[in-house]
């Protein structure tokens, strides 16, 4: 496994929680705030602009890619 970069989780196999504490573009605007499963990972091979994040699923299962600069790991049973 490889190491994860600063403030982001290593847990690339295993599902985990993330918390969205900002949004950057209108489809997640509405999920700022909400806590959803990380459920993939999309990286600079997949995207124009060289970023990466996650595949995040909410409640209404809704699927969002947010950046890993729009959340945050949540920890404990929130």
């Amino acid at each position: 496994m490889h190491d994860a970069p600063a403030g982001r989780p290593k847990r690339r196999g295993a599902m985990f929680k993330v918390r969205v504490v900002k949004s950057m573009y209108d489809q997640s605007e509405r999920y700022v705030g909400q806590v959803g499963e990380v459920i993939g990972h999309w990286g600079p091979d997949n995207s124009e602009s060289g970023r990466e994040g996650h595949m995040v699923q909410f409640a209404d299962g809704t699927v969002v890619g947010l950046a890993d600069d729009e959340v945050e790991p949540v920890t404990g049973e929130e």
